[in-house]
């Protein structure tokens, strides 16, 4: 199945070279683990998100899946989709929905994380999760650039409403997880000016490759931007 990059349940080898093609290897979580995940889902399902950020989203044409953290946990569990870590033959995935334990639809995290118990990384690890629900709330086989949109937006959403709750909590976090996620999402999409010119390159640079919109995510004008980008790349 597809999150961010299609991710596939798998040994690594030559098929990794398909564009926007994940094979991942689920792990069994131990104690830390679990620990984890259960302090990332308490977090998650506290999050409310701010209204004026919502409408912030929903003015450059995109449209957050959920309204708030807890729908976003209720829906893992509605779906029965466990969370749990995997070795991906791309190192810098950070997540992604897939096949886990007896080919069971799961959200996989980076193994790379899966001793990462501090504070900062529990919300990052928060955030990673909300991005997967998102595209479990559609279950389909279906992904496009809007979809991604959409799912980046709870990823920012989120880490707006953490670091309200947390001031500071972040400052001091530096490693790949954040550079290139917790930090650089919400970076792009406040990026002062209409342009946003360094958002549409970071996702056409990660999902140009993709369909500008599809069924339950009409394109908007930012993801056909983001596809013309790729096309006259």
């Amino acid at each position: 199945m597809r999150v961010g990059s299609i991710c596939s349940t798998s040994s690594f080898g030559a098929r990794e070279a398909l564009k926007g093609v994940i094979y991942t290897k689920p792990l069994k979580n131990g104690a830390t683990q679990e620990g984890i995940i259960s302090e990332a889902l308490s977090e998650l399902e506290s999050v409310e998100f701010d209204k004026n950020d919502i409408a912030y989203m929903n003015a450059m044409g995109i449209n957050p899946p959920f309204k708030n953290g807890k729908e976003a946990v209720d829906c893992l569990k509605a779906n029965n989709i466990p969370i749990q870590y995997g070795k991906f033959s791309d190192k810098n995935v950070h997540a992604c929905l897939a096949k886990g334990d007896k080919g069971k639809t799961t959200v996989l995290i980076n193994h790379r994380y899966k001793n990462s118990t501090g504070k900062p990384e529990i919300l990052a690890t928060a955030e990673a999760i909300i991005h997967e629900s998102g595209h479990a709330k559609d279950n389909d086989t279906q992904n496009s650039i809007q979809e991604e949109l959409d799912n980046l937006s709870l990823n920012v959403l989120t880490h707006r409403a953490f670091e309200k709750k947390y001031p500071h909590v972040f400052d001091k976090s530096n490693s790949f997880f954040f550079r290139e996620g917790v930090k650089l999402y919400p970076k792009l999409f406040y990026q002062f000016g209409a342009g946003k010119t360094a958002l549409k390159e970071r996702v056409a640079d990660k999902y140009g490759h993709m369909q500008a919109g599809d069924e339950r995510h009409p394109s908007s004008k930012l993801a056909c931007d983001i596809k013309a980008l790729d096309i006259l790349s």
